[in-house]
């Protein structure tokens, strides 16, 4: 039995209107059985149904898109751009560090006794140019006055020499290597004595040895353009004519004359000395001087054994 949902009042069966407050009956649909509605639509649709299915299960897979596919061959295979880009950087930062010895060394020459702040080694690379650039000097130099020793010896005597296989060999690269051996290491040995000179009579904070070694090579700065004038008075000078030498002689004493400067001011620069700092100059210049003496006696005796072969070989002529 039903009821009206206005006044409550009983309906017949398949009213569409109450009787009693004129209210209209909405029918109720009961949804059909799922049996019935697929009996219901056309046929057509089951294949449909089918194929979409089949289809999802044979479809292939969406194709990666490009940016995975550039991901996976960068993954796969390493390109070569990484090390491209890591040579351009050292170059670029060889040249920051080149810039900025050039600058430390310009600094240097207006100011020498005003040390700038530069490349960590700069100090030793200018040691080590400098000690080059003496070697070959004096590996020229020798070998000139060789020729020439044997050149005057030989008119003497009446002998022609014209070859010299002994004075030609030693008179090489073993002297230069001799002679930059000795002047990088009496340098640093120097500039060592320095440090230890400093640690003993000053109370402050001490710089490093690096620090001390830039110092000093900062002082000595024109050591670089005078080692270099030096060079160049030994390739002027004549294998027959060593009138040239007195220029280089020069030269070779101002190069003294600087790098002793730079030595000794660092006695007169110490902070809080224990005791005055005339002490402390007269220590490093008595140890500098044994030092010398020392790398005088190494190559007096290296070098006095090649003369002394020239001399035998021109009278056994």
């Amino acid at each position: 039995m039903k009821y009206c949902t206005n006044c409550g009042a009983k309906l017949k069966d398949g009213a569409k209107f109450c009787t009693s407050c004129g209210q209209a009956i909405v029918q109720k649909t009961e949804p059909k059985p799922v049996l019935e509605e697929v009996v219901a639509e056309p046929q057509s649709q089951q294949p449909v149904v089918e194929k979409q299915a089949v289809t999802e299960k044979v479809s292939p897979q969406p194709e990666p898109q490009p940016k995975a596919v550039e991901q996976a061959e960068a993954t796969a295979q390493p390109q070569p751009a990484p090390a491209v880009k890591t040579a351009v950087v050292n170059n670029e930062k060889m040249k920051q560090v080149a810039g900025n010895y050039w600058s430390w060394l310009a600094s240097a020459c207006k100011k020498p006794f005003t040390p700038q702040e530069g490349p960590k080694y700069a100090g030793a690379i200018t040691l080590l140019i400098e000690g080059i650039l003496f070697g070959l000097s004096i590996m020229l130099l020798i070998r000139k006055i060789a020729r020439a020793v044997m050149s005057v010896a030989s008119a003497l005597i009446n002998s022609f020499v014209t070859e010299y296989p002994t004075i030609e060999s030693r008179v090489g690269f073993y002297v230069f290597f001799a002679f930059f051996s000795i002047t990088v290491i009496v340098a640093f040995v120097m500039i060592g004595v320095n440090y230890l000179v400093e640690q003993s009579f000053s109370e402050a904070k001490h710089p490093n040895f690096v620090t001390m070694i830039n110092n000093i090579a900062h002082k000595s700065v024109y050591l670089l353009p005078l080692n270099l004038l030096f060079l160049l008075s030994v390739m002027m000078i004549s294998d027959q004519n060593l009138s040239g030498m007195k220029f280089s002689l020069v030269v070779i004493g101002l190069m003294l004359a600087v790098w002793t400067i730079a030595i000794l001011a660092t006695g007169y620069e110490i902070v809080k000395p224990k005791f005055d700092r005339f002490y402390a100059t007269f220590a490093i210049y008595l140890v500098d001087a044994i030092i010398y003496y020392i790398a005088y006696s190494v190559l007096y005796g290296a070098y006095y054994e090649v003369f002394k072969e020239v001399i035998d070989r021109l009278l056994n002529n």
